[in-house]
């Protein structure tokens, strides 16, 4: 988790008009899975 934040925080400061490609709502989660997560984290910038 703490890998994650670090990751996610250093791509935000790399490229700060890096934004979701699509509605929040559209972003889909793994069906069948133990671990919570997303499928796919489409962006632009």
């Amino acid at each position: 988790r703490a890998e994650l934040q670090i990751a996610i925080g250093s791509l935000i400061a790399r490229f700060p008009t890096l934004r979701l490609a699509v509605a929040e709502e559209e972003l889909r989660r793994p069906e069948g899975m133990l671990v919570h997560g997303i499928a796919s984290l489409p962006v632009t910038w």
